[in-house]
């Protein structure tokens, strides 16, 4: 009788034009991807950028990983039309701002929807994504100015500290402004106050008016936040721009399946480590909690050094 042999089939990537592209942005195929899929990492490459902050690294682990940021959890307002909400997520807290102005951007001095929620604490009520639109929804639920609900397919028992930092309020630091009288913004819902202009184009735009009716002379100039427009006496002259805050809410949290964290934020800080009290009051050192020791551990077990360096 003949031997027999069992053979075992195995995905073989056929080198094509796909991977002398993704050899030249860095990004190789993995291991059995087709091209329809290694394409769109290819694509995602030019759309989410990688970088060094925060959401440029959780953009280049992700797609290296073959995977992507997700939609968690979408908050809306549902308060008074007179104030101004926003929407913030740090490190390991969430805060909710019932009324925040750009008079004084301090936390105090703006008023907090409830107190800042904690999603990092493991066993705390906003730990996990279902506990932290519970936690929003509960926070006064006679007024119930913010109401959270989690997105279709989203499990409710991802960590919240999945979701990375966000803001409600996103500022544009420069949008080209065209000669023209009426001039839309690329964004809508403007925050009142935010919008400045350069010292070259104050002659157009000096006398803030209330209504457009009200623009009738030399440096005259009407804003609708609502809408994104600015309407001027004098059309923009060339080169101008302008810088501005616009609003987002309802909101939706992106989540990722890769937590990233920085060691230097104080939040972060105060979470893992322990300090110790010293007989005159004052804290000295800082003791890892049991969170930290597994983050020191994972991170010995992937790289060789020293802790402290």
């Amino acid at each position: 009788m003949g031997r027999t042999f069992t053979l075992t089939q195995t995905d073989q990537n056929i080198v094509n034009a796909y991977d002398y592209l993704g050899m030249l942005v860095g990004l190789l195929r993995l291991p059995g991807e087709k091209n329809t899929d290694y394409r769109k990492r290819l694509w995602d490459v030019y759309v989410h950028r990688a970088s060094a902050s925060q959401t440029g690294l959780i953009n280049g682990i992700t797609r290296e990983l073959g995977l992507k940021p997700y939609n968690a959890i979408t908050i809306t307002y549902n308060g008074p039309t007179t104030l101004s909400p926003r929407v913030v997520v740090t490190d390991t807290l969430v805060y909710l701002y019932s009324n925040w102005t750009l008079i004084d951007e301090s936390i105090d001095a703006n008023v907090l929807y409830g107190e800042a929620i904690d999603i990092f604490t493991e066993g705390g009520d906003a730990y996990y994504l279902g506990g932290l639109v519970e936690t929003i929804n509960n926070i006064d639920p006679s007024a119930a100015y913010f109401i959270a609900s989690i997105e279709n397919g989203v499990d409710e028992f991802a960590p919240s500290a999945s979701i990375f930092g966000q803001d409600s309020r996103i500022w544009v630091d420069s949008e080209q402004l065209k000669q023209v009288h009426r001039n839309k913004l690329a964004h809508t819902n403007i925050v009142p106050g935010s919008v400045t202009f350069p010292p070259a184009s104050a002659s157009t735009y000096t006398n803030h008016r209330a209504t457009e009716n009200d623009v009738i002379t030399d440096g005259d100039y009407y804003i609708d936040y609502t809408n994104g427009i600015i309407y001027s006496y004098l059309a923009a002259p060339t080169n101008a721009f302008c810088r501005y805050m616009y609003d987002t809410i309802p909101i939706t949290l992106q989540a990722s399946p890769v937590i990233l964290h920085e060691f230097g934020s104080t939040e972060v800080q105060d979470k893992i480590f322990e300090c110790v009290l010293q007989a005159d009051g004052t804290y000295v050192g800082a003791l890892p909690t049991s969170t930290a020791i597994d983050y020191i551990n994972e991170l010995l077990a992937t790289h060789k050094m020293y802790w402290g360096e």
